[in-house]
């Protein structure tokens, strides 16, 4: 794969999962449920490291064979144990499924841990607005009543 065509993808894919985030809700208000999760020092900001870690246990949980990757019918799997019926809460599950699927940047159906971390760098990235290396409340998405 061509370095512009890896990077449109990469692109792309953050633009995708930046969407699905918005869409998922950060918990309560401004900033709740994520910053809480991933700001594990406290400090009332999440950094790169931070959300990579966050990240990290993510994939983790998703890596259901424990193979080091992410395949299309584990991404399946989980969409079907998590999915509650044909709500908004359906609607945004499997967007954020599809999002998931487009960090696949080789099309090979298979997430690798590479591929995953580029996506949620430059969806780090595209949240921080203000280019700081930091996630604050201000810069996460308004989300009203919550989830």
């Amino acid at each position: 794969m061509s370095k512009i065509r890896l990077f449109s993808a990469v692109v792309i894919t953050a633009a995708a999962l930046t969407t699905a985030v918005h869409a998922q809700g950060w918990g309560g208000g401004r900033g709740g449920g994520m910053l809480e999760r991933y700001d594990t020092d406290k400090d009332g900001k999440v950094s790169l490291a931070e959300y990579e870690a966050g990240r990290q246990m993510m994939f983790s949980r998703m890596d259901a064979d424990g193979n080091g990757s992410v395949s299309f019918a584990e991404i399946d799997a989980m969409m079907q144990r998590m999915q509650g019926g044909d709500g908004p809460r359906a609607q945004m599950m499997q967007k954020r499924m599809d999002a998931l699927k487009a960090a696949d940047t080789n099309g090979d159906q298979v997430i690798s841990a590479d591929e995953f971390k580029a996506a949620s760098d430059a969806e780090f990235k595209a949240l921080d607005k203000n280019s700081d290396g930091f996630l604050t409340a201000d810069e996460m998405p308004q989300m009203g009543g919550g989830r």
